[in-house]
């Protein structure tokens, strides 16, 4: 190898190398940010696991003494190989790494990390340096029958969209791409522009892919260079054409995916067309791409990256049509004619691809025994950057908080993140809503606490209500017949409220209203239920008491009324009330029970007012009075009451 090959060759290989970053970008804009870093991580570490194990057994096996055509043999270049040797196995290693490259988009979002490795191991080992024997080295097979395919449309790019191929029918779409759960079905990427990028550092570092290897370097490079850039630029062209023709929208991910297959296409023959030619070859490499696009969502495979359609559709297109676009005397001898050529392209076009995609289906079959290709649910939905490398983000730690506050349902703090990230805009929007959020929910909570307060109470006295009291008596009742026991019910009106209304008004009256209520609870147990029924009527069951001791409940009632006068706006104003008293017998309804107080009420009330009358059986007798018999108060309902 003459020096300036060399040289030339060492600077292709840099130019290739610079393609894993252009596929890093690339990748990395096609899919969601929470995968972003496991992507580009991917291809750090494929490049650096292909280095390794290509250089230490696979270029043996790809360039050896040729054993039946089939596969090479023989020690490694590491060992025996001169400069030129270790120069071409680092060149070919970089082709090798592309090939794996390929597949780490297909199959991005949704593979473990060990598992891609480990696939990438495979292809370093087993598939690349067999099909690449098959076409390159010395003796291979399909070199033998005259084969072409000058710097890897079929045996790198081809052998990479069949491995995706198998590795994604493997592993399986993502979640929600194809099984109903989004409405459109597709998932966008996360950075069109970052794929741009990645796009046009592909097609730098692709000068240097195609013409690395090329001898001639006064004759060869010039063509390979021009074919390689009109095949790019009419790639980009014939997609522009087809999408304004037919939907008058050019989609982003359709041209890049043009460019791409336009580059992929005339790879295989860059160094035997003439620039015609690469763009009649690159123009059907785009469309048929394009088209591969279509293909892969109608039967529910998912390639985030296009990287089948581009590699393998456009790889198999590139060397089948390579023979006709060939300058003539470019044909090998041993064909004698373009179609016999055409028939040995499409059959390199077709083993190579059917082997890599076997070898792949069945290594991932067997492995899967001992390693997980594809990441848990879980794992998916948090995404890779933090499932298989850790890598946090302040978008994930705002998510964090935000399903912690969504699963404890405490809102009442707000999200804090670092104010210098993007992260830092949606937590201020969002404690903006939350703040908001939070004042409505305690605006309504004392609101519903207000409507179930008055709903069991009464909105004058805060006393139980007729409701809230017929639960209580239920309550007690079941008490009484559950466990043995004793209660008494004790029904007061107060008397001449009507007059003192009508006198005083209705402020005065509520003053009354509330005084009772207030003096009621001063001398009635915690125990013991207390209800405004209605107007003037009150209604007290004393718990766990016998007649007796009802009676004695009675009397302290009468006399906390009766005890001094109620403080009125319009001055002292002497109050006296009736009350009914029965027991509440076991296994009787209350209702009975409320009809016997409500008859010794009306019985005290006929016999002479400010007194209590207990109903006994079905009669209600007199009891006996606290305070002097209630005269006539009418025009008189100011004056003091005269003590008993």
């Amino acid at each position: 190898m003459s020096d300036q090959h060399m040289i030339w060759l060492a600077l292709s290989t840099f130019l290739v190398l610079l393609m894993q970053a252009g596929f890093t970008c690339y990748e990395a804009g096609m899919v969601r940010r929470k995968n972003s870093v496991n992507v580009a991580i991917k291809n750090v570490a494929d490049l650096g696991t292909t280095i390794v194990f290509f250089m230490l057994i696979g270029n043996g096996l790809m360039f050896g003494a040729s054993w039946f055509g089939l596969l090479g043999h023989g020690a490694s270049v590491m060992v025996t190989g001169n400069a030129s040797e270790l120069l071409v196995a680092l060149f070919q290693a970089m082709f090798c790494g592309t090939a794996i490259t390929i597949v780490s988009g297909a199959v991005s979002e949704r593979t473990s990390f060990g598992g891609y490795l480990l696939l990438a191991i495979c292809m370093s080992v087993l598939v690349y340096p067999v099909s690449g024997h098959w076409a390159w080295g010395q003796g291979g097979w399909l070199a033998e029958l005259g084969f072409l395919d000058f710097a890897g449309s079929t045996v790198v790019h081809a052998v990479g969209g069949a491995i995706a191929l198998a590795a994604v029918l493997h592993i399986g779409p993502r979640l929600g791409r194809f099984d109903g759960t989004r409405p459109s079905g597709t998932i966008d990427g996360d950075n069109l522009a970052l794929s741009a990028l990645g796009a046009f550092l592909l097609m730098f570092g692709w000068f240097g892919f195609n013409s690395g290897a090329a001898k001639d370097f006064e004759h060869q490079v010039p063509l390979i260079l021009v074919n390689t850039g009109v095949g790019a630029a009419v790639g980009i062209v014939a997609v522009l054409a087809w999408a304004m023709l037919w939907r008058r929208k050019p989609k982003a991910t359709e041209i890049l995916t043009g460019m791409l297959g336009g580059l992929v296409s005339i790879t295989a023959g860059c160094s035997v067309v003439q620039p015609l030619g690469a763009m009649a070859i690159g123009a059907m490499g785009a469309l048929v791409a394009v088209w591969g696009l279509g293909v892969l969502e109608r039967v529910g495979i998912d390639d985030p990256v296009g990287a089948i359609p581009v590699h393998l559709f456009a790889g198999v297109l590139g060397t089948v049509m390579l023979p006709l676009f060939a300058t003539p005397e470019h044909i090998p001898p041993v064909l004698g004619g373009r179609l016999a050529w055409v028939a040995v392209q499409m059959l390199g076009a077709v083993v190579i691809p059917v082997f890599a995609f076997v070898v792949a289906w069945v290594f991932m079959a067997v492995t899967s025994v001992w390693i997980a290709y594809r990441v848990s649910p879980e794992d998916e939905r948090i995404g890779l950057n933090v499932a298989e490398h850790g890598a946090g983000t302040a978008m994930l730690d705002l998510l964090n908080q935000l399903s912690q506050q969504g699963a404890m349902g405490d809102f009442s703090t707000p999200v804090e993140v670092d104010e210098e990230t993007d992260a830092a805009h949606v937590a201020w929007f969002y404690n903006q809503v939350r703040e908001r959020f939070v004042r409505e929910s305690e605006r309504s909570r004392k609101l519903l606490d207000e409507a179930a307060y008055l709903a069991l109470h009464d909105p004058l006295t805060g006393l139980k209500n007729r409701r809230a009291f017929m639960l209580s008596a239920s309550d007690y009742m079941a008490d009484l017949n559950r466990y043995s026991g004793d209660a008494a019910l004790i029904m007061l009106d107060l008397d001449h409220f009507k007059a003192i209304n009508d006198t005083h008004g209705h402020d005065v009256g509520d003053e009354v209203l509330i005084e009772v209520a207030r003096r009621l609870h001063h001398v009635v147990r915690e125990t013991d239920a207390v209800a405004r029924l209605g107007g003037e009527e009150f209604a007290v069951i004393v718990s766990h008491a016998t007649v007796t001791e009802g009676m004695v409940a009675a009397r302290r009632i009468l006399a906390a009324i009766n005890r001094e006068p109620f403080a009125t706006a319009t001055g002292p104003l002497p109050v006296t009330a009736s009350l009914g008293l029965t027991a509440m017998a076991r296994h009787a309804a209350f209702d009975d029970a409320l009809k016997a107080a409500d008859d010794a009420l009306y019985e005290a009330k006929r016999t002479g007012r400010n007194r209590m009358a207990l109903a006994v059986g079905d009669r209600p007798d007199i009891a006996g009075t606290v305070a002097s018999e209630d005269r006539d108060r009418t025009g008189a309902l100011s004056s003091q009451a005269r003590p008993a």
